[in-house]
């Protein structure tokens, strides 16, 4: 694995040389575009505005920004000057309410000594009107329209390649995120490492929904396209999920050849497009995309469900969607987001019946093992846990030993809390550690339940969890469905509830002890839209959902 670059500032001096560029997609669908010329300026302008505030290097800048562009250009400004990005997921990207983004800021900011907050002008002037923010004592805040409007400053600070580029923020089940700690080195690593598995190339033309305050949409993405000086498209995630097709429009008007999202993101327009099949109106009867040039969606971030990646290259066949273009994916936060890519998922390599799907072979400079409870490594194709070694691996969470002793073994392996087997050098994720159901003796699966149960019509895609609870006192676990229902009437409800039990009793062979319907704002999610499993378990042990089970079951 080699390259010219060892620091993020080379990327971006050699992309600004190019004629390529960043376009991004408005709420109203106009867009606008930027080259990374033009991206390398602005950028020198806030390292400027940084500069002049005091900020030396390596020391932390907070972001809480909406724009993508208004995020990228304040990222590269930070780069350009060796300060540290640490980004919060913004609340327009959630369906949690204020008060959680509100103290995970909080904490945020507590947990990096009261750095530098980065804003837009909307959220500064909220501020003042944010007692929470007040508590936690004075600290510095600039807008990065404010930061614009310096001269540009080209004497850039050149980083060490062990230097902390990024600190990413763990979605965090209990509230209280941990920064996870990424280097220069470890994210040029998994960048440097998937283009030449993938194949990656400055010809490419990419296209983001996710927030690029995500590790998906700011590593898999914008730096690695940044790296490739390859033409790259940001779509608002709001525009997504108020129509999904959208993404197919844009695939279509761009000829994007790279795309990526996680599985509930497939089932969403595979159900768009079959309600779009069913109609006959003029904006549908338009939709007659080529989907040609598509040579990858990639598949993770969350569980992969062969039958709704299978459902996808079926729908979209008559579009031209070529056979091979479903790659699923595995990587996290901490090993610098994807590391593993499978080339083998096709409609004639799998059936609707497979119970897990391959996600492929480590990136170079990553290796993988399968271990048991007592760490010790189990025979290929035996299920166990997960641990990764390697380039891109972070040197850990930012001032949080507790947690590091936790996550890396005594010779050097994280533990990713991923269930999973190898078979060939190619790894199949099983589930997490946490979200494995064991009643009475017998594993289940939390996104086999879940697969389950949205296959009824009626239940609304992506908002459903089973989790393993314990009612007081009880020492064994017990299955508990949360879902939201379109209908939430209550003879629709009932019927629907016996549907649901009927489902997994005879697709799972298990009968849920507690169903409980909520409505979709009820249903955490984490910034690209996973259920938090452990959140509603907590809730659900303190008792916040009597009331419901005593009117349901």
């Amino acid at each position: 694995m080699t390259s010219s670059s060892s620091i993020l500032a080379d990327i971006l001096e050699k992309a600004a040389r190019s004629d390529r560029g960043i376009t991004y997609i408005q709420l109203d669908k106009s867009e606008k575009n930027q080259s990374y010329q033009e991206l390398f300026l602005e950028s020198q302008r806030i390292l400027c505005g940084l500069r002049k505030i005091g900020l030396r290097p390596q020391e932390k800048v907070v972001f809480q920004i909406e724009s993508y562009q208004d995020f990228i250009a304040g990222f590269w400004g930070c780069i350009l000057g060796g300060f540290v990005p640490v980004p919060v997921s913004n609340i327009s990207y959630t369906n949690q309410s204020t008060n959680k983004t509100v103290s995970k800021l909080c904490h945020t900011l507590q947990m990096l000594d009261r750095p530098l907050l980065l804003t837009d002008a909307s959220f500064a002037a909220e501020i003042p009107n944010i007692p929470e923010l007040a508590e936690i004592g004075k600290f510095e805040v600039r807008t990065v329209e404010k930061l614009r409007d310096c001269e540009p400053d080209n004497n850039l600070y050149y980083s060490r390649p062990d230097d902390v580029a990024v600190i990413m923020l763990t979605s965090g089940s209990t509230g209280i995120p941990k920064g996870v700690v990424l280097s220069h080195r470890n994210l040029l690593s998994q960048i440097i490492g998937s283009v030449e598995m993938n194949g990656f190339t400055r010809a490419d033309i990419t296209l983001n929904w996710i927030p690029i305050d995500h590790v998906a949409g700011l590593i898999y993405f914008h730096i690695r396209d940044v790296y490739l000086g390859c033409q790259q498209i940001h779509l608002p995630l709001q525009l997504f999920l108020q129509d999904p097709l959208v993404w197919l429009d844009c695939i279509d008007r761009f000829k994007v050849n790279i795309a990526f999202g996680p599985n509930f993101a497939y089932s969403l327009v595979n159900d768009s497009v079959e309600a779009m099949l069913l109609q006959s109106d003029l904006e549908n009867a338009e939709r007659q995309w080529d989907l040609s040039s598509m040579k990858f969606f990639l598949n993770g971030a969350e569980a992969i469900v062969a039958k709704t990646a299978r459902r996808f290259l079926q729908l979209l066949a008559p579009y031209r969607l070529a056979p091979t273009a479903m790659r699923p994916s595995w990587g996290m936060a901490e090993v610098s987001s994807g590391v593993t890519f499978s080339d083998r998922f096709s409609l004639s390599s799998t059936t609707d019946e497979d119970l897990f799907v391959e996600v492929g072979a480590p990136i170079p400079g990553v290796d993988l093992r399968i271990v048991n409870d007592q760490n010790q490594l189990v025979a290929e194709g035996k299920i166990g846990a997960l641990q990764v070694k390697g380039l891109t691996v972070t040197s850990g969470y930012y001032q949080n030993e507790e947690a590091n002793r936790e996550a890396f073994t005594k010779d050097g392996w994280f533990n990713t809390g991923d269930l999973g087997f190898l078979k060939d050098g190619r790894l199949t994720i099983t589930g997490r550690l946490k979200d494995v159901i064991i009643i009475f003796g017998n594993n289940y699966y939390s996104h086999d339940i879940e697969a389950a149960v949205e296959e009824l019509k009626g239940v609304d895609i992506s908002y459903t969890a089973a989790c393993a609870v314990r009612d007081n006192g009880s020492n064994t676990d017990r299955l508990a469905v949360f879902f939201s229902a379109i209908d939430s009437q209550d003879n629709s409800l009932k019927a629907l509830m016996d549907k649901i039990k009927e489902k997994i009793k005879t697709k799972i062979g298990l009968t849920p002890d507690y169903l409980i319907p909520l409505a979709k704002e009820e249903i955490a999610k984490t910034a690209i839209g996973k259920i938090k499993r452990q959140e509603l378990r907590k809730r659900f042990e303190s008792g916040e959902f009597n009331s419901i089970l005593n009117d349901t079951i």
